[in-house]
């Protein structure tokens, strides 16, 4: 029987921190709304969660960030010619600003927790920052277990981050399903470590690529998730 659900952070239950982009356009003289950048996001997402495997294989994460912000800075027609506001938008973000939280993720995470559901957090994120992200949105308390990109489990899609997190709470892969925002990343790395597994697509980004996809189940909001989930039985959470 199920009773345990673990997220992805970035994407899943904050929204990426490309929603603060606003406010650092109009400093530079450019009022964009923040579906604007969106918009614009969501156009060169793809390209860079096509080249992130190879970039982190390779060594050259930061590189694909700068290309990524400077193709949404001139999808947003920002002029940067010598790449000053390039780099002043890697600068920004290496600060680690606290994105929003997606309004739809408090009372489901809450119901969760309240029917007595196992929670954990899966992130590519280091572990500070994770925990500094649920702290400043109060939501640290729902979630005992936190595994990060540099906990020393491997990273997403590779199994050892969902089975560290599974050993953490006490369950077993076929217990669990997972929730996130990438169809590789997120879903297929679920679904290979034994969990079933959710896509949360508020945008639509993932639309086209999930028509012929059974191995997952697309969300366009997160209430739905519960739509997808049998009544879980209340568990003493010291267990695992």
């Amino acid at each position: 029987m199920k009773n345990t659900v673990l997220f992805d952070l970035d994407g899943t239950l904050v929204e990426h921190g490309h929603a603060l982009f606003p406010p650092l356009l109009a400093e530079w003289g450019y009022e964009r709304s923040t579906e604007q950048v969106k918009d614009a996001v969501s156009e060169e997402i793809h390209h860079f969660y096509n080249h992130i495997a190879a970039a982190e294989e390779q060594g050259w994460v930061p590189d694909l960030y700068r290309q990524f912000y400077q193709r949404v800075i001139r999808r947003l027609g920002v002029s940067d010619p010598d790449g000053e506001r390039t780099e002043a938008m890697l600068a920004y973000f290496n600060t680690h600003p606290t994105p929003p939280l997606y309004a739809d993720v408090p009372p489901v995470v809450k119901k969760l927790y309240q029917d007595g559901w196992r929670l954990g957090v899966i992130t590519q994120r280091g572990h500070d920052g994770a925990a500094s992200f649920l702290t400043d949105h109060e939501l640290a308390d729902f979630f005992p277990v936190i595994v990060a990109g540099d906990d020393g489990h491997g990273r997403k899609p590779g199994p050892g981050p969902f089975h560290a997190a599974l050993e953490m709470l006490g369950a077993a892969p076929e217990e669990a399903v997972y929730v996130g925002d990438r169809i590789d990343d997120d879903c297929e790395g679920a679904v290979n470590a034994g969990l079933d597994a959710f896509l949360i697509d508020r945008d639509g980004v993932w639309e086209l690529a999930s028509l012929d996809r059974d191995d997952f189940i697309r969300l366009a909001r997160m209430e739905e998730l519960l739509d997808h989930l049998p009544d879980a039985p209340i568990i003493d959470r010291g267990s695992g």
